[in-house]
């Protein structure tokens, strides 16, 4: 006979709002605030009252900790069939699929558990605010901003001083075009998060209503020139060895391939052997129709299995002391895997070692890069393998700070097993929203 208790261990909900300080960005078009550190999107110590039997408590927290999302959904599909409407269990498989396959296929179950949540007598605004959260961000994920819109006007109520609402309001206005409803958003959210104010503000309500302009003092944006572009990819992915990176549809265009090499050692060789493994970097940039810069990325790994490396002499790789988010995922220093989130202006953007030659051939070919963009890096250092991802993407292309974290969550899930199985792996990249 089980044992049933509150777990609180295994909530799945966002823990938003705590403060990181970040390095001022005077210099820069858009000043960049004081950063946001917003905690991993499952499995945090927020109390959702859930009530599970001793031995699932243990096999979630084991699964948990290992991220393997797709046991636990298989686990909470297996007793939804014999309690099909148990909301506990549909939270735990809509976040489960929300990071195993993305949004889309989690949405059905976050909409019946958050409907679930508001229809309980008494409400219990907690754990109904951390659904209700989940399934507007995933629906801002997808695009649905319509329904989004909905889902943060129910969630308000549940928590009136929590500043996430509002901002997703704001996000969500000003991709609509709606900038006198983004602008009511700013006025509403300051009081309660002046830094994500600013941050709404510079990031989707100024990028919305100012036309692109050249920098003061610079020349005039050359026209387009399409002979100065490489060729464009006619299969969009970038492959090095056997793993390839699927990239979404749109223009896109290679860069030359470079190499670079990394210090890695046989821990159990003694003395210490240290060997040069030699990375290979693939990079491609997507165009708009009107010559803008839509999106770049930067794909570095071993092309060859580094047989018997089992540790790394590489930088911290999740140093950000001006950026948004960043998590180790529970990485040991000498295995390092790291997922960080920052934002770039244009002149920062530039002074990226790892995306500069991207942006140098994109703007050789005319293109125009946006005022504000998403900086995503992925880096993972596995036993014999090496996968390093940085993306930039327009913030337009996002729908806000939250959905840019999860975006780089659901991104670092698909490249994981790229740095931890020696089989060819070909991994798709997650949707990107279309440029305005």
């Amino acid at each position: 006979m089980h044992h049933r208790r509150t777990v609180k261990a295994l909530a799945l909900a966002l823990a938003l709002g705590l403060p990181l300080q970040a390095r001022a960005q005077m210099q820069f078009l858009v000043p960049i605030p004081a950063s946001v550190l917003v905690g991993p999107l499952l499995m945090l110590l927020v109390p959702l009252g859930m009530e599970l039997s001793k031995s699932d408590e243990k096999r979630v927290q084991e699964l948990e900790v290992r991220g393997d999302w797709a046991s636990v959904a298989a686990l909470a599909t297996q007793r939804l069939v014999a309690r099909p409407q148990d909301l506990y269990w549909l939270e735990l498989r809509g976040r489960a699929l929300q990071r195993q396959s993305g949004c889309a296929a989690a949405l059905p179950d976050l909409r019946q558990a958050f409907d679930g949540r508001l229809a309980q007598v008494p409400l219990q605004p907690e754990p109904a605010f951390a659904t209700g959260l989940s399934l507007g961000l995933c629906e801002m994920a997808v695009w649905d901003l319509t329904a989004a819109a909905t889902t943060m006007d129910r969630l308000a109520p549940l928590a009136p001083q929590r500043w996430e609402p509002v901002y997703n309001l704001g996000v969500i206005r000003a991709l609509q075009g709606d900038l006198d409803g983004a602008r009511a958003a700013e006025a509403a959210l300051r009081p309660r998060h002046a830094e994500m104010a600013d941050a709404l503000r510079t990031r989707y309500i100024v990028a919305a209503s100012a036309p692109v302009a050249p920098a003061a003092g610079s020349a005039p944006a050359a026209p387009a020139a399409p002979e100065r572009l490489p060729p464009p990819l006619a299969d969009p992915g970038l492959s090095i060895g056997n793993r390839l990176l699927v990239l979404p549809p749109g223009r896109w265009y290679a860069t030359a391939p470079a190499g670079q090499t990394v210090l890695g050692g046989h821990i159990r060789v003694a003395p210490s052997q240290t060997d040069r493994v030699l990375l290979t970097t693939a990079g491609a940039f997507e165009l708009t129709g009107q010559g803008r810069l839509a999106a770049a990325v930067v794909f570095s790994a071993n092309a060859k299995q580094a047989y018997g490396i089992t540790y790394w002499n590489v930088d911290e790789p999740c140093k950000l002391g001006d950026g948004v988010y960043a998590e180790r995922f529970r990485s040991p220093f000498d295995q390092p895997e790291c997922l960080s989130v920052r934002v770039v202006t244009p002149a920062l953007a530039r002074t990226s070692g790892t995306l500069q030659p991207v942006l140098q051939a994109a703007e050789a070919g005319g293109a125009r890069l946006p005022e504000a963009a998403y900086e995503l890096r992925y880096a993972r250092y596995g036993l014999d393998w090496v996968v390093v991802v940085t993306w930039l993407v327009p913030t337009q292309r996002l729908a806000g700070d939250l959905a840019a974290i999860q975006w780089g969550h659901a991104l670092a899930d698909a490249l994981r097993p790229l740095a931890r199985w020696p089989e060819p792996q070909s991994v798709g990249t997650p949707p990107l929203g279309p440029m305005p």
